[in-house]
């Protein structure tokens, strides 16, 4: 490392001081001045918070993008969503219309909805149980405050 030097007597100064330790002669004021610092912890600290914006963004997009699939999910799909227009899909939807009205009374009467189908047939013996495509029961999900009901060809509403 290379120390500073009297000007009267070449000394090297080892410490900050106003008079050389040698030859007393004063020295002028040596002042730190922040111009002087390294760019290498500034560029750190500029590094480092780029990399804080960037996380920052990434999680608010995740976030947005999750409450957004969340709302969505909790939409009622319309006929064009679920099934195809032809006329056993469209009877199937019907169907299963049905069954959650079925359901609906199924709740006053009870005081909670079933999920068994052949249960809710019991309830109501004029429901078709079956999509007429597939000969397939239909399937019922209670999610405590809704009701679901599945079609495994045409989905659910």
């Amino acid at each position: 490392m290379n120390y500073p030097e009297c000007p009267s007597c070449g000394n090297e100064l080892f410490d900050k001081t106003d008079q050389c330790p040698f030859c007393g002669t004063d020295l002028p004021r040596r002042v730190f001045h922040p111009a002087a610092m390294s760019k290498k912890p500034q560029l750190k600290l500029a590094i480092l918070i780029g990399a804080m914006m960037l996380i920052t963004g990434a999680v608010s997009i995740f976030i947005f993008i999750m409450r957004s699939d969340i709302a969505a999910s909790g939409k009622e799909k319309t006929i064009e969503e679920v099934i195809p227009q032809d006329t056993d899909a469209q009877h199937c939807l019907e169907n299963m219309y049905r069954i959650l009205d079925a359901e609906d009374d199924y709740l006053d009467q009870n005081g909670h909805y079933t999920d068994n189908i052949d249960e809710l047939h019991r309830f109501d013996s004029a429901l078709d149980i079956l999509c007429p495509e597939t000969g397939q029961p239909y399937s019922i999900m209670d999610m405590k405050h809704s009701v679901e009901v599945i079609c495994s060809v045409h989905g659910d509403i």
